[in-house]
């Protein structure tokens, strides 16, 4: 994959980055309606993210240069994670790496229960959260599959 991957607090200087990868139907081809967003829409998304507590949102990087997103919002006993790659970074294995790096800051702060919500055409997300650990639990309406992982919070000793 070359470089290491870092994420980092999204700050408002990112919103540029953010509104950028919004703006590309590939990338937002499977979130919501499947619709672009405007720049004045990803401001204020972003935002939004950046007052609210129970929202994360992380840009990650390499060499210092933003290839994704990476969210974490608070969703009652679970934390919903999400995650958008540059188009110009896919086939590089970077969706694993963010989820990777994603779920192991937020188990460092506590975290220990995860969901995700995919659309069932977007194989390669699904491809990626299963090689995580995260299970499908449900379908919302049409097309939209929930996954679960819980992880444990305590070490558990080896069965005997």
């Amino acid at each position: 994959m070359g470089p290491s991957l870092v994420l980092t607090p999204m700050a408002t200087t990112d919103t540029d980055f953010v509104a950028r990868l919004a703006a590309d139907e590939r990338v937002t081809a499977f979130i919501g309606d499947g619709s672009t967003w405007s720049h004045e829409y990803t401001a204020q998304r972003v935002e939004h993210a950046l007052s609210d507590p129970a929202i994360s949102w992380f840009i990650a990087r390499r060499q210092n240069s933003p290839v994704g997103l990476f969210t974490a919002t608070e969703r009652g006993q679970a934390t919903e994670i999400g995650y958008w790659i540059d188009p110009e970074y896919w086939g590089q294995g970077l969706a694993k790496a963010v989820v990777g790096e994603g779920l192991s800051q937020l188990q460092e702060s506590g975290r220990s229960a995860f969901i995700a919500r995919v659309d069932d055409a977007n194989i390669a997300s699904l491809k990626v959260l299963v090689r995580y650990g995260f299970i499908a639990q449900a379908k919302e309406g049409p097309g939209l599959i929930t996954l679960t992982l819980a992880m444990p919070t305590v070490q558990m000793p080896p069965a005997s």
